[in-house]
């Protein structure tokens, strides 16, 4: 902007002469406005980031252990059924088999 010299002293600018305008600007006072809400929103984001970010590891977390529970659900079935397999191999009265005869020694 032009500037005027009055009194050889005073340096003043043609803006604030002007009917116009209000107030000269100033870069100090709208970096001072623009600092609390950027701070904010930066404060902001990253808790939102970090809730985001906790949240699907607990959703990655909740699937596995759905999927932890169905295989040991499985695998207790199976032992299970192998348990169940084997005391009725071992175990003839179980079978319908009925006590082994007994035996006298020979002489």
């Amino acid at each position: 902007m032009p500037r005027q010299l009055i009194n050889n002293k005073n340096i003043k600018s043609v803006a604030e002469k002007a009917p116009y305008a209000r107030r000269e600007l100033n870069n100090n006072s709208m970096k001072k406005e623009i600092v609390f809400p950027l701070v904010v929103g930066l404060i902001l984001g990253a808790l939102i980031m970090i809730f985001w970010q906790f949240t699907a590891a607990l959703n990655n977390q909740n699937a596995r252990l759905a999927q932890l529970e169905q295989v040991t659900s499985q695998n207790s079935k199976t032992v299970n059924d192998i348990v169940t397999f084997i005391n009725q191999a071992t175990n003839p009265q179980a079978n319908g088999q009925g006590a082994p005869a007994a035996t006298t020694p020979a002489n």
